[in-house]
């Protein structure tokens, strides 16, 4: 047997799908808290018995492949824990945004819409990039999947600040605390004096109020000079955007204030070399599942 559960974990939605001879199932999504992540993984297993033996779990947190400490739940995923207690010949284990990366060999294009269009590349550098609960970032060079923990880097957020008119703040200490959907509200709220969800201060800023589209736009900006920086620090020929937020904001995202920041917001000198680089954003809402789709696919050469 070679069939597989597998499980895109995040902050408070699971996702799942099972692949069963060959078949990849409806994939399903429901919010779950962390003490019922096992029973729930059990209820599912016992409604396919004995014909599911591998597990592939996707999560945000650092992956030895041996195990992954949550950066948005309180759990550890031990695979070889999981192995005993569900009964499973091999549960793997994946980054979140590596799954992303693993993702591509199983989306075909109509799954990105073209943000900005570059030379003919040879594809073996790209960049995945998308904030939400906090900010993921993937690379693949010379064909090589690396996943990072980049988010969670002390980066110069002092100058990210300057984009919004803020000084120097401990509550952003992190790339992350700027560069995601919490980001977003922190943002606002130091900003303006209010506090609202990013899901809203979005919504106002797609429909051009001040403040809001004051934010988004600088939250972009801030995003895209990130962008550039790894472009140049690793060569990539091609960008790949990610997630909810962004595809949320792609009408501001495709905006030509937006888009002059690929070659503004770079050392004038390697401006070409960003107008060469491909940038697209990726549509597909489950690409969790089809990574670890794709995973499970190359480890059993099927």
């Amino acid at each position: 047997m070679r069939n597989a559960l597998l499980i895109d974990l995040g902050g408070t939605n699971v996702r799942h799908a099972f692949y069963v001879e060959d078949v990849l199932s409806k994939i399903s999504k429901e919010k779950i808290t962390d003490d019922e992540f096992i029973p729930f993984l059990s209820e599912l297993l016992e409604k396919e018995k004995s014909k599911i033996d591998y597990l592939v779990i996707a999560a945000a947190g650092p992956n030895n492949h041996k195990s992954i400490n949550l950066t948005n739940r309180n759990l550890l995923i031990d695979s070889s824990q999981l192995e005993k207690k569900l009964n499973l010949k091999k549960c793997l284990l994946l980054n979140d945004w590596e799954a992303v990366a693993h993702s591509l060999s199983e989306l075909n294009q109509k799954y990105f819409v073209e943000i900005k269009n570059g030379e003919a590349y040879s594809g073996k550098n790209t960049l995945l990039i998308g904030p939400g609960t906090g900010l993921g970032v993937t690379l693949i060079i010379n064909d090589q999947i690396i996943p990072t923990e980049f988010g969670n880097a002390l980066s110069p957020t002092k100058s990210m600040l300057e984009n919004f008119n803020l000084k120097e703040n401990k509550k952003f200490f992190l790339l992350e605390n700027i560069l995601s959907g919490p980001g977003i509200e922190k943002l606002f709220e130091e900003k303006f004096g209010n506090k609202l969800s990013s899901e809203k201060i979005i919504s106002a800023a797609l429909e051009s109020n001040k403040n809001e589209l004051f934010v988004v736009e600088n939250f972009l900006k801030t995003l895209i000079s990130i962008i550039n920086d790894l472009v140049l620090s690793f060569s990539c020929e091609k960008v790949i955007l990610g997630g909810s937020i962004l595809n949320t904001l792609k009408p501001v995202l495709m905006t030509k204030k937006i888009l002059d920041y690929f070659p503004s917001e770079i050392n004038p000198k390697y401006s070409l070399l960003i107008e060469k680089t491909q940038v697209d954003l990726l549509t597909e809402d489950e690409p969790g599942i089809f990574g670890c789709l794709a995973f499970f696919k190359k480890l059993n050469n099927l």
